[in-house]
């Protein structure tokens, strides 16, 4: 996005509810009422009527011709034949009264957003989210190489974001210095577009860009990361997200929209337990999220008492891919800074990694062409200071 105040144009008969909308617009530093002698819409925001037939005509011409950059068709309840025929037209949303404040402002997020991408549904790239069942199971490993891996294949479209809670560890795995987080995005939301974001991101000598944690922070709102989650899809082929949930919170967003979910569990009771805790909390709350999860068992011992069958048996759901255990190499390459995938490609974890990545993404490698951000350092914002300079207690696999 950028910082333009969007005009808005009140189509709305409803008195009560234009006064709200009025209120709303009055109060916003993103918004302001179009120009009446001006023949810029904005967004309109349309409460079809008696007219509706002869209006709708007219309003899908205003916005076919960028006279109107987006329109809300807004009111009590929604005509299924008026809904079908707007979405058909590049109409994208519905409030329904009363307009909620959040909602009205996440619309107007979204339209922002969507003006400054430009770009089809079909240019995102793909969001992997990776979690652990519980802490300590190694799901940061799997993420940070994971990313490297995808990285490696064409190096630069590859996007790492921290959102381990209650902080981030990602950049212990890459020796990687930063100056900026996700917390510097959600500081200025509405400014955010490709230029922005780029100019946040951190750069290892891979080409992998990553999104850092910020010290000891809660999540970004719900809204802010999705927005965050979309231009990175965006900007990059693939997005690998580092993640924490619990069983007893509402759906992330970077679950909700990830095209795969990869839970790392270890064959323990104790993780076979919290894991399904998981997976129930998530189907209960989105079957689709659900049917996109893939279980990784990490750091599999050959003698372990429960075999991956019995788990598989245990959560009814089969365990695709393995991790066995391989702590020398895995803590030899942390303690270098280095990731798994690169200082030991030979070992047994890593081979494991590789191959999910060859998985998910199954397209051959590509060789690299120069730098893949020729101009991203000119972007690079010099006003704070480094938050890279972590003390290593709490690092953790």
């Amino acid at each position: 996005m950028n910082n333009r105040i969007i005009p808005i144009t009140l189509a709305v008969s409803d008195k009560e509810q234009k006064k709200r909308f009025e209120r709303m617009i009055s109060s916003s530093t993103m918004v302001r009422p179009a120009d009446d002698e001006s023949d810029e819409m904005g967004v309109l925001v349309y409460e079809p009527g008696a007219n509706v037939e002869e209006d709708l005509p007219y309003i899908i011409q205003a916005l076919e011709s960028g006279q109107a950059e987006d329109v809300y068709l807004v009111g009590n309840n929604a005509d299924p034949n008026i809904l079908i025929r707007a979405m058909r037209s590049g109409i994208r949303e519905f409030l329904q009264y009363p307009v909620e404040e959040n909602d009205f402002r996440s619309a107007i997020m979204r339209t922002a957003m969507r003006n400054s991408l430009g770009v089809e549904e079909g240019d995102k790239g793909k969001l992997f989210t990776v979690l652990g069942a519980k802490p300590g199971v190694g799901s940061s490993t799997l993420a940070v190489n994971l990313a490297c891996a995808l990285n490696a294949r064409e190096p630069g479209r590859t996007a790492l974001v921290d959102l381990r809670r209650p902080y981030g560890e990602a950049h212990y795995f890459l020796d990687l210095s930063f100056e900026y987080t996700w917390a510097d995005l959600v500081e200025d939301i509405t400014r955010l577009d490709a230029t922005y974001l780029r100019s946040v991101m951190s750069e290892h000598s891979s080409g992998l860009h990553v999104l850092p944690g910020p010290a000891a922070a809660e999540k970004p709102d719900a809204q802010s990361l999705h927005l965050i989650l979309e231009h990175l899809r965006y900007s990059y082929d693939y997005v690998v997200v580092d993640a924490a949930c619990s069983p007893e919170e509402d759906l992330p967003k970077e679950i909700e929209h990830a095209d795969a979910v990869l839970v790392a569990l270890q064959l323990t009771l104790p993780c076979l337990a919290r894991a399904a805790r998981l997976l129930e909390s998530v189907r209960s709350q989105d079957p689709e999220s659900d049917r996109r999860i893939k279980l990784v068992a990490s750091r599999v011992r050959k003698n372990s008492n429960i075999g991956l069958s019995e788990a598989a048996g245990v959560l009814n759901r089969e365990i695709p891919w393995t991790i066995p255990e391989d702590a020398d190499s895995a803590l030899s390459a942390i303690n270098q800074g280095t990731p798994l995938v690169v200082a030991y490609p030979k070992s047994a974890a890593a081979r494991s990694i590789l191959a999910i990545a060859g998985e998910l993404d199954p397209r051959p490698a590509k060789a690299r062409k120069g730098l893949s951000l020729p101009f991203a350092s000119l972007f690079r914002r010099k006003t704070k200071s480094s938050d890279g300079g972590d003390n290593l207690a709490g690092a953790a696999l």
